[in-house]
Formats: structure tokens, sequence, C-alpha cells
């Protein structure tokens, strides 16, 4: 499994475009896609946690031309975002049991 991160400061009166442009894109989900979630800090930084099947289905879908869902939803809410990408090595989910 892979990971990706987007982070980024979203002004307050901002906020409704981030959640609107989260539940207009969540409906669509690329190949690979395991689960994605929109996390809010009490400091106004939001991210996009997305669980990937594999680092490899992170790339295909950059390779499409289209330009990453969860950047776009940042930039519709003016703000400029970070991304950060992790390999999973290690995982325990209590509806899984542990490895």
């Amino acid at each position: 499994m892979f990971v990706t991160i987007v982070e980024g400061a979203v002004e307050g009166a901002r906020e409704s475009d981030l959640r609107a442009a989260w539940e207009g894109k969540s409906a669509v989900l690329p190949a690979g896609l395991i689960e994605s979630s929109l996390l809010r800090a009490e400091d106004g930084t939001w991210r996009i946690v997305t669980v990937w099947e594999s680092k490899e289905a992170v790339v295909a879908m950059r390779a499409s031309g289209e330009p990453p869902a969860a950047l776009a939803m940042f930039r519709q809410a003016g703000s400029d975002p970070s991304v950060s990408m992790w390999a999973v090595e290690g995982r325990v989910s209590a509806t899984e049991g542990s490895p």
C-alpha cells in the first residue's frame, strides 16, 4: 500500500469551497484508490489522506494528464498545498485484525 498526503492552510471563509470540492470529487474515484479522508485541524490546516493499492497506482493517476483531484480541491479553496508520499511499512486495523 501507498499513502499520499496533501496538506494546506485554508482560510475560514474558504472552508466551504474545500468541502464542496471534496463532495463533488469524492464520487469519482481513480483506479487503485482504496480510501480517502478529509481532515481539519483546529488551526485551519486541512489534509486529504489517501490510501492507494500501490505506488504504481499513484504514478498511473498522475500520468493521466489530469491534475490530481486533491491538489485541485485545495487550489479551488485558495490554498497552495504541499504533497508527501509514503510507503506503508506496517498496518493494524480493528476490522481486519493485526498482521
